[in-house]
Parts: structure tokens; C-alpha cells; sequence
């Protein structure tokens, strides 16, 4: 092909025909010009199909990664649903007796729960060189609003439970009243003191404060992980909904 247009010059320059031969090399020209765009348009083609296969690879990590949390969201709201029952027990009582102690010690000595969001799929997006869902620019819209501001949000809540299990004053009152038993090992003696005192607690204002302070806490964390669970469960379907539309 080269071997043809060359001699197509040759003949043109050796006839003399200069205003021909000027008109064919820009002709030439624009032959070239617009295969090479022809050419690049072809391979951004190319590239745009493997980030749209890649997007769709990563929106079906997504779903994993979103089904996780609202399990994690049903395990964490039942736990703290039992907390609240127990919790919602000693305030309708306004006087214990020893016979509720292993009740009492429940309102007061505990686990906390926390429940976390999966962002192992959102940070491999970000970390990643191209991070953007191409083709599905929406969907990343919605996506790293639940990873960043639901998140936020998630992250307080876990943030203050864990104060108030771990770090809060009280907790270190508590402790100091009554000694945490553990199968295996001797308890200390003046174990009816002990049982006094923390009844004494749960009667008082502070003590009753306290169980109020960690109910209303914990009734707001599971309105609002009940509300993650159904963001989670959102962004799901949309994601089913957006990749049908791609089979």
C-alpha cells in the first residue's frame, strides 16, 4: 500500500502535475489523520470495555461486601434489643432485692456491641489506579455516600458505646462495688457487702441516671443501624436493578 501511494507521487512530480501532487499529499495527510483517530478511537473503545467489565466485577464485590453489613446489623440490633430489655426491666422497678443480683449485674457489667461497615471493595476502589465505577457513575454516587457519611456517623455511635463500656466513670464505680465472677476462680469474701452496695447503686439517682443514659444511647443505636441495614439493602438492589440492564 505504501509502494502504491509513493508511486502515485512519483508519477504525479515526474508529469510535472505539481498542483495535483500538492492536492493528493494533503489528501494523503488526511487519510493518515483520520486512520490514526480512527485507531485511537478504536483502542478508547477497547479501554472503556475493560474498566466497564472491571466496574461490574467490583459492583458484585459490593453486594458481598453490603450483604455482610445488614448480617452484621440483625446480630448487632438483637444484641442490643437484649440489652434494652433488661435495661427497660430495673427502671420499672424503683427497689431490688437479692434475689434480682444476677439480673442487676447484667444492667451493669456487660459486653458492648458495635457494628462495623465492610469497606474492604470501597478502599480496593480507591487504592486502585482508575478509581471511578465507569458507567455506573450513579451507583458510585450512592456508594460513597453510605461509605463516608453513613459511615461517619456509624463510626460515632460504636465510638461512644465503647466509651461507656470502657472508659466511663461510672464503670470504674461499679466496678469498684462489686467483683466480676468467673468460673474457675475464688471470689472474695464479703460477698453480701458487695451485693449491698450494688443494689444501693441501682437504687440511687446516679445509679438510675446511669441505666437511663445507656438506655435511651442504645435505643438510638438500633434506629439508626436498622436504618444502615436498610441503606445496605438500598444500595443492593440497585446494583441488581443497574447490572440487569447490562445482560
Amino acid at each position: 500500500m505504501i509502494k502504491f501511494f509513493r508511486k502515485i507521487r512519483q508519477n504525479l512530480l515526474a508529469e510535472g502535475k505539481t498542483g495535483k501532487y500538492l492536492k493528493y499529499a494533503v489528501g494523503e495527510i488526511v487519510l493518515v489523520v483520520i486512520g490514526i483517530l480512527i485507531a485511537l478511537q478504536i483502542n478508547n473503545w477497547n479501554e472503556n470495555r475493560k474498566e466497564f467489565r472491571k466496574s461490574k466485577v467490583l459492583l458484585e464485590e459490593f453486594k458481598r461486601d453490603l450483604a455482610r453489613d445488614t448480617v452484621e446489623s440483625n446480630y448487632v440490633t438483637g444484641k442490643l434489643a437484649r440489652r434494652i430489655n433488661i435495661e427497660s426491666w430495673a427502671l420499672n422497678l424503683t427497689s431490688y432485692n437479692t434475689s434480682q443480683l444476677d439480673s442487676l449485674k447484667l444492667v451493669f457489667i456487660g459486653p458492648y456491641y458495635q457494628q462495623p461497615i465492610t469497606v474492604r471493595t470501597f478502599n480496593k476502589l480507591q487504592n486502585s489506579e482508575n478509581p471511578n465505577l465507569y458507567g455506573f457513575e450513579e451507583l458510585q454516587n450512592n456508594l460513597t455516600k453510605y461509605y463516608t457519611d453513613t459511615k461517619y456517623l456509624l463510626d460515632a455511635y460504636n465510638e461512644e458505646e465503647k466509651h461507656y463500656a470502657m472508659y466511663n466513670e461510672i464503670n470504674r464505680v461499679i466496678l469498684e462495688k462489686t467483683e466480676i465472677n468467673i468460673n474457675g476462680f475464688p471470689m472474695l469474701p464479703g460477698g453480701k457487702e458487695q451485693h449491698e452496695n450494688l443494689i444501693a447503686f441501682a437504687q440511687s439517682i446516679e445509679g438510675r441516671n446511669y441505666i437511663k443514659a445507656n438506655y435511651a444511647r442504645r435505643t438510638g443505636m438500633i434506629k439508626y443501624f436498622k436504618r444502615v441495614k436498610k441503606e445496605a439493602q438500598e444500595l443492593i438492589q440497585q446494583i441488581n436493578t443497574r447490572l440487569a440492564k447490562e445482560k
